[in-house]
């Protein structure tokens, strides 16, 4: 168990003399907006570490590893991993690699668990059962450091096979521009004032409704970081919803609408102001009313023809459907092509690999839905 700053440095000497490194983290996430890190592993062929973070004060020598591109760093299902590193060090693993993506190339199903591709690749069972212990408790158990360690020592023998396997499926390049969309989809943070857009059913309300729902999700997005406090810890999604829809003018309302007792004492007055502010807006400063993609003229005809040229071309070269293309992924697209939602990057269905398959012949599937 690695607990000083001393210890971490020397640690982190010897990895650098290797190329590569598996890596995985523990956390807890109930009732915070941002996971608190319990733990860190790492392996690196030689030496296993369990990194303790709650002691640990100067992180510089885990940074540079962590951006040294010349060793790898695999992770499985890394998505919330790479959030905890962006959390707790401001970057991301460079270069990284996810076994669930290479073995998704290699014809295993998207969602593969660890346990699963242990068990295949080693013939052993994990004991998955500390899985949601609470990984902030101090002392950790040895049960606790065994399960941590297996997670990365188990990994990085596999990972060298997965890309052996996807190199040899002459998928390995599509594999890494996966990876570097994964990262990116954890670099994109919501700016609070486009919270709104993610409440659900604002497409219900109206102008002046929807101007009070910017406000209400804009102030709620920031208290929730300020205060390191998940959003529905603050004030609850339908309660949000409700203070737009209903507007209402007093604490007395508040209640009858049926925020809790805590909303109410602690925000309350701020909501009544929000409200007031929305009311004030003149007709020229109010949002254009929000469509529902569902809703959309063609929806359910474009999705279906979607659907069915991402099977085709999904069976053409040898990809599983599911991987080439999402419901979210297709609502995604839709969303861009009708104009309903703003975007800074090209959806993911017309770019990277995806994109070299499918922009096309997406093209002129598209072009017989204007908006």
């Amino acid at each position: 168990m690695i607990t000083t700053n001393d210890a971490l440095h020397t640690l982190c000497d010897a990895v650098r003399q290797t190329t590569a490194v598996a890596l995985d983290t523990e956390f807890v996430r109930t009732r915070t907006y941002y996971p608190q890190l319990g733990l860190i592993q790492l392996f690196d062929g030689e030496r296993t570490a369990l990194i303790d973070p709650l002691d640990i004060t100067d992180w510089s020598p885990l940074q540079a590893i962590l951006q040294d591109r010349n060793i790898t760093k695999f992770l499985h299902a890394g998505s919330e991993d790479l959030e905890v590193f962006m959390n707790v060090f401001g970057a991301m693993p460079q270069p990284l690699i996810d076994t669930q993506v290479l073995a998704a190339f290699c014809g295993r199903p998207m969602s593969w668990g660890f346990a699963a591709m242990v068990a295949e690749y080693s013939g052993v069972e994990l004991d998955k059962s500390e899985s949601r212990t609470d990984w902030l408790a101090r002392p950790l158990t040895s049960r606790q450091c065994d399960y941590a360690a297996a997670d990365v020592w188990y990994l990085l023998p596999i990972a060298h096979k997965l890309m052996a396997e996807t190199e040899q499926k002459g998928r390995l390049d599509w594999a890494l521009n996966e990876c570097q969309l994964m990262q990116q989809r954890r670099q994109e943070v919501t700016d609070p004032r486009e919270a709104w857009r993610d409440i659900t059913n604002a497409w219900q309300l109206r102008t002046r409704q929807l101007a009070c729902l910017q406000l209400l999700a804009d102030w709620r997005l920031r208290k929730a970081r300020e205060r390191d406090l998940a959003v529905n810890f603050v004030v609850r999604e339908e309660h949000l919803w409700s203070v737009a829809r209903y507007m209402p003018g007093s604490l007395g309302e508040l209640d009858s609408l049926g925020l809790s007792g805590s909303e109410i004492r602690f925000h309350g007055k701020t909501l009544i102001s929000l409200v007031e502010k929305a009311q004030a807006l003149p007709d020229d400063a109010l949002p254009e009313p929000l469509q529902n993609l569902m809703d959309m003229p063609g929806y359910r005809k474009a999705f279906k023809e979607i659907k069915a040229l991402v099977q085709e071309v999904g069976q053409a070269n040898d990809v599983s459907a599911e991987m080439l293309a999402s419901r979210r992924q297709i609502n995604q697209l839709l969303n861009w092509h009708w104009q309903l939602k703003p975007r800074h990057t090209a959806p993911e269905m017309i770019s990277g690999w995806r994109g070299e398959l499918l922009s096309g012949a997406l093209d002129k599937l598209l072009a017989e839905y204007p908006r």
